[in-house]
């Protein structure tokens, strides 16, 4: 159940670490074909600082909310909602259909119009 977060999350330190691995990897999806769009790697000290800020406040926003859940948890009126998600495997798949299915519904349009 870990090995798919760890592989990502490995991934993502040697892109960050490595030297020259992220031009690899952005290399490789150029070569896989991204519709013609082209990505260039390189940071910029607004990315990095962006990065360590948002980093930090995520941090930050779960000490709190494991040390005191109380202002985090979902108010009486979102009960409904709170009780469409079970924690089943089967809830994960069809909340994950169900984004998919809305977010290709709303982008149909602009790929029917070219």
């Amino acid at each position: 159940m870990t090995a798919v977060p760890a592989v990502l999350l490995a991934g993502v330190v040697a892109v960050g670490v490595a030297p020259g691995f992220a031009e690899v990897v952005a290399h490789s999806v150029n070569e896989t074909g991204s519709a013609g769009v082209f990505t260039s790697v390189h940071w910029t000290p607004a990315g990095v600082l962006l990065g360590l800020v948002s980093t930090l406040l995520a941090g930050v926003l779960a000490l709190l909310a494991v040390t005191r859940p109380e202002p985090f948890a979902a108010p009486d009126r979102a009960l409904w909602l709170r009780r469409l998600q079970s924690g089943h495997v089967g809830d994960y798949v069809a909340w994950v259909l169900v984004g998919t299915t809305v977010l290709g519904a709303l982008t149909l349009p602009d790929m029917l119009g070219g």
